[in-house]
């Protein structure tokens, strides 16, 4: 498999439980990111459902809180709002070999999160990695794993053949961020597919059944 990894400046993935005033930002992103990126890439609709596997890890240097103005629709009235988002982000995507073409020219611009989060493709690198006891994050994992963390029902992947389009899948999730202290890397351990070189677990998500 390869590991593709993105860097961005900033990153902010919805919550999907706030709908308006402050707007925090999720700790990793939703698979239907993932499902946005690598449909940029290819240049066409991309199904998570359709592939054999996909894996990511997500991390960044910290959050901060951003000032936004924003207008009413059919109004002239604005308003700030607060929106927190991650920076210095970086996010590695485990894919089949296959999908090493797409992303050294990506037909569309790459975003982790909202227009203003561009990508940039920073490696493409193929990688081995070693099933054993890791701990996993920067990352869903399904709740069936039994791992202590947030539970979020997330969107999986979109139908992008309608308009708008529409939530195709949707299944419940552990959040786990990316683990720094000990503790935490204790807590979120379990049987996994190893990345030596990030000292990570990854999981490997398989909707295509």
């Amino acid at each position: 498999m390869i590991r593709v990894k993105l860097r961005a400046w900033t990153a902010s993935f919805r919550f999907p439980t706030f709908q308006s005033g402050y707007q925090p930002t999720l700790p990793v992103p939703p698979p239907s990111t993932i499902q946005g990126i690598l449909s940029a890439a290819k240049g066409e609709p991309v199904y998570l459902t359709e592939l054999p596997y996909v894996g990511y890890v997500f991390k960044s240097r910290g959050k901060g809180v951003d000032l936004e103005k924003i207008y009413a629709l059919g109004k002239v009235e604005t308003d700030i709002m607060k929106r927190e988002f991650h920076y210095s982000a970086e996010l590695y995507i485990y894919l089949p070999d296959e999908w090493k073409e797409p992303f050294k020219r990506p037909r569309y611009q790459l975003l982790l999160g909202r227009s203003s989060d561009l990508v940039v493709v920073e490696e493409i690198k193929r990688v081995e990695l070693e099933e054993k006891e890791a701990p996993l994050g920067g990352t869903v994992v399904p709740i069936e794993l039994g791992l202590p963390g947030m539970v979020h029902a997330l969107v999986v992947e979109y139908d992008y053949s309608t308009v708008p389009r529409r939530a195709k899948l949707v299944k419940p999730f552990i959040v786990l961020p990316f683990p720094r202290m000990r503790a935490e890397r204790m807590r979120q351990r379990t049987k996994a597919l190893h990345d030596p070189e990030l000292g990570i677990g990854v999981y490997l998500h398989r909707w295509s059944g």
